[in-house]
């Protein structure tokens, strides 16, 4: 499946040291690596409306469906009228999905994939927008800082005519495991989670017939650079296959981040025709490895 036409649209710059004026304890390393988050005050709905409006200027034709992610829309039913009404797409197919929080965008990939496969859709607009809410703005992990924010793309089983395609996800791995919410913050949580990324990994390259080091990058979400080493050592990938996204521009993107590292990075040729990418992506409860090629 191949992914083109992406927009993006971003809250406004703000420093991480706002959070907490005088600095906390807590926030000291986030201040140093992270740096600054995005906020808006627009309804998830228009930050989806123009990072939807940035993909269809580059798009050669209206997609058959789109798949509005969020994990934190209020009223994801009337935001996807609001949406189609306001791009243009009143009469295209649509749905909705959540439920893996930060890691659903390997969830959206994946059945995307299998609706082009099954030849339901031909071109799936793809459309991931979050802003923080009520929900605290430093991740509970402490691993980043929530940034509010939209990104979308145009799926397709093959290249898209007079588009400027990317990248193409070549397959996903998805390893899960449901907790009791009390364990979730416990240091045996990190280690559940260690073990989740390193059997999605292996069941990845399994299934690809590939070694680590058939990989030339490596992306993760837009954690603390510090974590993502050490997610990189877990996962027995050499270090300098770590490729970080603009962590200290955007901090975390919900679901967004990797597709936007992708996307940026493909846009000043620091991925290039025939880099192989190893991404993942994580949810409460599940670590998903996604293979993607750049062609």
């Amino acid at each position: 499946m191949y992914i083109s036409s992406v927009g993006l649209a971003l809250g406004d710059v703000h420093e991480v040291s706002e959070i907490a004026p005088g600095g906390t304890t807590e926030l000291a390393p986030l201040i140093e690596e992270i740096v600054h988050f995005r906020e808006s005050d627009l309804d998830i709905w228009k930050l989806a409306a123009a990072a939807t409006e940035e993909a269809l200027a580059s798009a050669a034709s209206d997609p058959d469906l789109v798949l509005y992610v969020s994990e934190n829309d209020p009223d994801v039913t009337g935001s996807l009228s609001l949406l189609a009404t306001r791009v243009g797409l009143r009469s295209v197919a649509h749905t909705a999905l959540a439920g893996r929080d930060c890691g659903n965008l390997a969830s959206a990939l994946e059945i995307a994939q299998a609706l082009i496969t099954a030849r339901r859709y031909r071109r799936i607009l793809l459309v991931l927008a979050d802003r923080a809410l009520g929900r605290r703005r430093v991740m509970a992990s402490g691993l980043s800082v929530f940034s509010d924010s939209a990104a979308a793309c145009l799926l397709t089983g093959e290249p898209a005519d007079g588009e400027a395609t990317r990248l193409r996800l070549v397959d996903i791995a998805t390893s899960t495991a449901v907790r009791p919410e009390e364990e979730a913050p416990s240091g045996q949580g990190i280690l559940s989670t260690v073990r989740l990324a390193s059997e999605s990994v292996t069941t990845l390259l399994e299934k690809l017939d590939l070694t680590r080091g058939a990989f030339t990058h490596v992306v993760l979400p837009n954690y603390r650079p510090a974590a993502q080493k050490f997610v990189v050592a877990a996962l027995r990938m050499p270090a300098d296959r770590l490729l970080l996204g603009p962590v200290t521009e955007l901090g975390h993107c919900f679901s967004a981040d990797v597709l936007i590292t992708l996307h940026q990075h493909r846009s000043v040729h620091s991925l290039v025709p025939g880099d192989r990418v190893l991404a993942s992506v994580s949810g409460p409860h599940s670590w998903s490895t996604l293979a993607f090629e750049c062609v």
